[in-house]
Parts: structure tokens; C-alpha cells; sequence
């Protein structure tokens, strides 16, 4: 089973912020509209999609960059640090300092993929760009995955009947849909799609609302043999939502 290295958790409405002074006198200044990650420039201001654009790309970018310390790994170290960073007025990410400690590495991961942040799109008042301090957690657990996936379910997935598979086999596969069947052979509607891969302290998945995307395909490009490839599928059946899930075991 997949050992998942989870490392990170967001959700924007629990990020702390202040606005950064000019000088020694604290300011008291109303934000109209908190910073966006890169990348989401062509959704409009204020916009839901905008700000779901930028939480799932800095999870991205985080996700992508991350590494598990082999020591905290060792040790089974798990925990939350905090880095405070500003974001300027032109949107660059400084000041970047851990606020807590949980060792291992992992301060110091946490910090030196903050300081790899691209600009970010500056906070906004009503006179414009305003810089500001932001509080990211930053979780670093290690966990196996035994979801309670349904057992009346079965995932089918083109020709990949079995649970041993290649590289190269998952690649010829992509164009082919995958499929969600009950215990009468009925096709249901997907209404998520995860694809995850797991190798020694790699890990990386992609999400999709059920077709395979380039995000996917680029996951499993990274596959190698000694991996492992899990594909999870949500379903709603009789207004429940239900998790199914099929394990890839990568061979040469």
C-alpha cells in the first residue's frame, strides 16, 4: 500500500496577515483584496475562480518542491511549521523566517522552498498595491493509505486488467477512460479523479473532475519500477459519496 508523505495543508481563510509599516508606528490599513500566487492572472479580480486558482497552484508549487527530509522521515518526525514571509508591493516574497521549530530538516525545507515562492500578485487597497506579512503552515506527516474504500465497486482502467503494469503500459493507456462499475456491471459517473504515485520518499498526484489530464499524464511519466501508482475515483450513489481505488504495482 502507498506510503503518502503528506506536505501541506491549506486553506486561505486561516492565513494571517498584517500589513507591513514604513516606519515604527503601527498602521492601521483595511485590505480589500489579499495576494494571489502566480499564475492566475486571467481570472478576474475578486473572483472565486481567481482565488481557487491560486490556493491549488501554490499547493502545486509547494507540492512539486517539497522533498521529506530523510532524517525527520528516520525519526518520524511530523508536525506543522509556520514561515512568516512579506509579500512587497510589487508582489516579491522576503523576509522569509520559521516561526516554531519541529526538527528533522524540516524548518529548513520548509523555509528554503518559501524562498523559491515567484512573485505573487501584491495585496490591494483602495490606493493600490500594499505590502503585507503572511503566516503559511506548512504539515509534514507521514502516513499509509488505508482509506475506507467501497468493496461493491470495481475501477477498470482501458487495458490495464492487472495490478502489476509498467511505465510504458500507463503511458499507452492515458487516452483511455477510466471506469467505475458496480456489483452488476453498471458504469457510474465519476465525479473526481485522483491519480497518486509513491516511490521510496517520492511522491506526487494529480486531481481531476474523471478524465485523465496532462497533470496526470505527467505524474505518471515520472513512474518508475519499485513504485507504486494508486487511482482513486469518487462516485456519488444514492446521494453517498464513495471512494473506489485500484493499486499499480510498477515492474520493469
Amino acid at each position: 500500500m502507498i506510503r503518502q508523505i503528506t506536505l501541506f495543508f491549506l486553506c486561505f481563510s486561516i492565513f494571517c496577515f498584517r500589513l507591513s509599516a514604513q516606519s515604527d508606528v503601527e498602521m492601521e490599513v483595511t485590505v480589500a483584496e489579499m495576494p494571489y500566487f502566480s499564475g492566475c492572472e486571467i481570472h478576474a479580480d475578486f473572483s472565486d475562480e481567481k482565488r481557487n486558482c491560486s490556493n491549488r497552484a501554490l499547493i502545486d508549487f509547494i507540492s512539486r518542491n517539497l522533498i521529506y527530509p530523510e532524517q525527520a522521515q528516520a525519526e518520524d518526525i511530523e508536525g506543522t511549521v509556520y514561515v512568516r514571509f512579506s509579500v512587497s508591493k510589487t508582489g516579491k516574497v522576503t523576509n522569509a523566517k520559521v516561526m516554531n521549530q519541529i526538527g528533522g530538516g524540516c524548518d529548513e525545507e520548509a523555509l528554503r522552498v518559501v524562498n523559491m515562492f515567484p512573485a505573487w500578485s501584491p495585496a490591494k487597497n483602495d490606493l493600490g498595491p500594499v505590502a503585507v506579512e503572511m503566516d503559511l503552515p506548512i504539515l509534514f506527516a507521514l502516513k499509509t493509505v488505508e482509506p475506507a474504500f467501497s468493496q461493491r465497486h470495481t475501477i477498470h482502467w482501458g487495458a490495464l486488467a492487472v495490478k502489476q503494469t509498467t511505465q510504458t503500459d500507463l503511458l499507452n493507456n492515458v487516452k483511455e477512460a477510466v471506469v467505475v462499475r458496480d456489483e452488476f456491471g453498471n458504469d457510474l459517473d465519476i465525479s473526481s479523479l485522483v491519480i497518486a504515485y509513491q516511490r521510496n520518499r517520492a511522491f506526487s498526484e494529480a486531481e481531476s473532475t474523471g478524465a485523465i489530464n496532462n497533470e496526470m499524464i505527467k505524474v505518471l511519466k515520472k513512474t518508475k519500477a519499485g513504485g507504486e501508482v494508486l487511482v482513486t475515483a469518487t462516485i456519488v450513489e444514492d446521494g453517498e459519496f464513495l471512494e473506489v481505488a485500484k493499486l499499480y504495482k510498477i515492474i520493469e
